[in-house]
């Protein structure tokens, strides 16, 4: 009988607890644009350099950037392995520095600027990526200089439609929706 009025209690107060914790969540934040994602990443760099100068490594400038997106509610994946297939054989092309919200591919330097081989090196993963059905919408070469500031090289992307999923446009929606 003691069994039955103790596992009311732990019930209630598993429920008022549950109720509680339901209304701390935060909802998930809007659908955000490309534009919108490189536009954040941007004012990010910028106070990551106006806080912190030049003269960090590119693992911290990496993770402050990381933190910045965080506080931004953007998801973000770091060190990223690319595979690209050789036959039936995968083989590492490289890891990616950031990508984000599964649009977006950021390579992090520190160098005096933008070098070529920056430019092919995120290439070539966003080549991989797209290979493996990633609709990349957003990918750039982030250069922190040694004079206090930043450079961000945007990469020019064509449109590329998915392996696995038909896109639709707007119009298509409301169309659907009458």
């Amino acid at each position: 009988m003691h069994l039955k009025p103790t596992l009311l209690l732990l019930t209630l107060a598993t429920m008022s607890w549950a109720s509680r914790l339901q209304t701390l969540v935060a909802p998930l934040p809007p659908t955000r644009s490309a534009a919108n994602t490189m536009e954040i990443i941007t004012n990010g760099c910028r106070f990551i350099m106006d806080r912190h100068k030049s003269g960090q490594t590119e693992a911290f400038y990496h993770r402050m950037l990381e933190i910045h997106l965080y506080h931004h509610g953007i998801p973000c994946l770091k060190e990223v392995e690319c595979f690209a297939m050789a036959g039936a054989v995968p083989v590492l092309v490289g890891r990616i520095d950031l990508e984000i919200d599964h649009t977006t591919i950021l390579e992090l330097k520190v160098a005096p600027k933008v070098l070529p081989k920056h430019v092919s090196q995120l290439m070539k993963y966003v080549r991989s990526r797209q290979a493996s059905g990633m609709l990349v919408q957003n990918a750039a070469v982030i250069c922190f200089t040694d004079k206090d500031d930043f450079e961000i090289h945007s990469v020019e992307l064509t449109e590329q439609t998915s392996r696995f999923f038909k896109l639709r446009h707007e119009s298509e929606d409301t169309i659907m929706d009458n």
